[in-house]
């Protein structure tokens, strides 16, 4: 029976190959002067390469115990719920209400961290995200009511 792992590393691994295939179309350029396929092509082989970390660790493993326990699948889907939960209260909420609650949940919920970690990371990385973003990259963000 083939593994999961197995599965995700020759998919990552296919997938890598053809937009190495597909950016090698587009001109590299330099690293001061990158062209259009520079992000492209070095991502891509970023991709390839942890594919292929990834199955040689798999196929040197000799471990066979589960570890698709079905509590982790719980959370995965949690996870994605709330995701898709903050992607629709964005725009009413605002970006550093969404992004706080996001991260705390995913603290308390998802890697059960004590309340005092779990507040002071959420607010440190709503804020700080949001310094990066909105202040110094100057990305327009949801306002919301704060």
């Amino acid at each position: 029976m083939v593994s999961r792992d197995v599965v995700v590393a020759a998919l990552a691994l296919a997938l890598g190959a053809a937009a190495i295939f597909e950016s090698a179309k587009l001109p590299l350029g330099t690293v001061r002067n990158p062209g259009q396929g520079f992000f492209p092509s070095w991502t891509s082989v970023v991709i390839v390469l942890l594919a292929i970390v990834l199955l040689a660790q798999v196929l040197t493993s000799r471990s066979s115990t589960n570890q698709h326990a079905p509590g982790r699948i719980a959370k995965v889907t949690a996870l994605l719920l709330v995701l898709a939960v903050y992607t629709f209260l964005l725009d009413s909420l605002g970006y550093l209400l969404c992004t706080f609650l996001l991260v705390l949940f995913m603290l308390r919920v998802i890697d059960a961290q004590r309340w005092p970690v779990a507040l002071s990371m959420a607010l440190l990385t709503a804020l700080g995200s949001y310094v990066v973003f909105a202040i110094w990259l100057s990305v327009p963000l949801p306002r919301g009511p704060l």
